[in-house]
C-alpha cells in the first residue's frame, strides 16, 4: 500500500528522474515517480548515449569526471540490453590549428586525473583506418563509454522499483504545492520533498526556469561492423554545444555493438517540433564526410529528432529552489544528461539527506541562474500540445538501437 505521504516525489521518468528515484530508494526513502507519458518516452529515447568526460567549462569537467566514475561503479549491475561498451573516444583535429586545442584538452584532462593521450595522424590512421587521411591527430580518451540511452533509462527505473520506488506513468502533474502535487485529472500526491526532473518541459510548471528545448537530429545507419572503432567527435564540437549558439552542425559518430552507427550532432532553437528536416540531415551527412569520406556509402536505416533541455551555460541546474527548500531542481542537462544521470541522482540524494555533496555545487545552484523564491504556477488543465514527429522505432520502443 502506498504511504499517505512519500518522503520524495520525483517528477519525470526520463534518465534523470529514474536515476534520482533509484538513488533515493536505495537509501531507504519512500519514493514515487510521476511521469506524464512512459518511462524513457521523450528525450531519453532520442539521445546518442556517449558517457564521457567533457571540459567545456571547469564546472562541467568536475561534474562529468565524477559522473563517469559512477558509471564505472554501476557497470557490474548493467544488463546486456543497455549495450554498455567502453569504446573510448577520439576527439579529432580537423586542421593543424586545432591540434593546439587537442593539446590544451590533454593538459586539462591530465590536471583533472583523466587518462588521455595525444595521437598523431599516423597513429590515428592505425586506430581508425576509415578516417580521412591527412588529419593531424586527435585526443584519445580510453575510458569513455557508450550506452543505449533508452535502455539505460529503463534499467535505472527498474532498479528504482526493485528498491521500493513506485512509478506512475500517464500521470500528469498540474501544480506543485508546498506539501502536495495537484494532478491534472484530480487527486493529490503528498510528499516532504519534490524533485523536478522533467527536462525541457520543466518551465510548464515553473515558468521562471531558464530552460529551452534545443532540437537535435540523429542518423542511424545499417550495419557495417568495424567501420568505426571508437566514439568519434570533432574537437570543435564545443563550439556547437555552447548554449548561446543559435544553430550548429558538428561531427559525432558512435559505434554500436550491432555494427550500426549513430551520427550527430545538430543543435537548433526551433520550438518543439520533432519533424525531421531532410536538409539538416543532408548537412549532417556532409559534415561526417569531412572526417569519414565514404560515410555516405553506408545506407541510412532511419533518422529522428529529439529535444534537449538547454540551460544558460552548459551545466545543469541542481539544488533547492530559493525560498522553497522542499522543491529541488534537477534540470537543464542538455547534451550531458546521459553522462550525468547517475551523478545527479547521487547529488540530489545527498541534498535530501543533508549530507555534504560529493562535489561542490556552487556552479549548479539555482541562485547562480538568477532564480528567486516563487510559487509553482498551476498548469492549464488542457494538456499542452505534444511535440510533432513520430517516435523513433527502436530507440524508445520495443526494438532498441544496438
Amino acid at each position: 500500500m502506498a504511504p499517505a505521504k512519500f518522503d520524495v516525489a520525483v517528477l519525470g521518468a526520463g534518465i534523470i528522474g529514474s536515476a534520482v528515484a533509484r538513488e533515493l530508494a536505495r537509501r531507504g526513502r519512500s519514493v514515487v515517480v510521476l511521469e506524464a507519458g512512459e518511462v524513457a518516452g521523450e528525450t531519453s529515447c532520442r539521445a546518442m548515449g556517449h558517457v564521457g568526460v567533457y571540459d567545456d567549462s571547469p564546472a562541467q569537467l568536475v561534474l562529468t569526471r565524477f559522473a563517469r566514475g559512477l558509471w564505472d561503479e554501476v557497470e557490474p549491475e548493467v544488463p546486456s540490453e543497455v549495450d554498455f561498451v567502453r569504446w573510448g573516444a577520439l576527439w579529432l583535429a580537423d586542421t593543424e590549428e586545432e591540434m593546439s586545442v587537442v593539446e590544451h584538452k590533454a593538459e586539462v584532462y591530465a590536471r583533472a586525473g583523466v587518462p588521455a593521450e595525444v595521437v598523431d595522424g599516423r597513429r590515428l590512421s592505425e586506430m581508425e583506418p576509415n578516417v580521412r587521411r591527412g588529419l593531424p591527430g586527435a585526443l584519445w580518451v580510453p575510458g569513455d563509454i557508450v550506452v543505449d540511452a533508452a535502455e539505460a533509462t529503463r534499467f535505472l527505473a527498474r532498479s528504482a522499483e526493485a528498491a521500493g520506488a513506485e512509478i506512475r506513468t500517464h500521470t500528469r502533474v498540474r501544480s506543485i504545492g508546498r506539501e502536495a502535487l495537484e494532478l491534472d485529472r484530480g487527486g493529490r500526491v503528498r510528499a516532504d520533498r519534490f524533485v523536478v526532473a522533467t527536462g525541457w518541459r520543466a518551465p510548464e510548471l515553473l515558468p521562471s526556469l531558464p530552460v529551452r528545448p534545443r532540437k537535435g537530429h540523429i542518423v542511424l545507419t545499417t550495419p557495417r561492423p568495424g567501420y568505426v572503432r571508437h566514439q568519434l567527435s570533432e574537437v570543435g564540437y564545443v563550439r556547437g554545444s555552447n548554449p548561446r549558439t543559435a544553430e550548429a552542425i558538428d561531427f559525432s559518430c558512435q559505434p554500436r555493438s550491432s555494427g550500426r552507427y549513430l551520427l550527430g550532432a545538430t543543435r537548433q532553437y526551433v520550438g518543439t517540433s520533432l519533424d525531421v528536416d531532410p536538409q539538416v540531415v543532408e548537412r549532417l551527412v556532409q559534415r561526417a564526410r569531412r572526417f569519414l569520406p565514404d560515410f555516405h556509402r553506408i545506407p541510412v536505416e532511419r533518422t529522428w529528432a529529439g529535444l534537449r533541455p538547454a540551460g544558460p551555460d552548459g551545466v545543469p541546474i541542481l539544488g533547492p529552489m530559493p525560498g522553497r527548500p522542499e522543491l529541488i531542481l534537477a534540470v537543464a542537462h542538455e547534451g550531458i544528461g546521459i553522462t550525468t544521470s547517475i551523478a545527479t541522482g547521487r547529488l540530489v540524494a545527498e541534498i535530501v539527506d543533508g549530507q555534504t555533496p560529493s562535489i561542490p555545487l556552487d556552479d549548479f545552484r539555482p541562485e547562480k541562474f538568477g532564480l528567486r523564491s516563487a510559487g509553482a504556477k498551476p498548469r492549464a488543465r488542457r494538456p499542452p500540445r505534444r511535440p510533432t514527429g513520430r517516435r523513433p522505432r527502436g530507440t524508445g520502443g520495443p526494438s532498441p538501437v544496438r
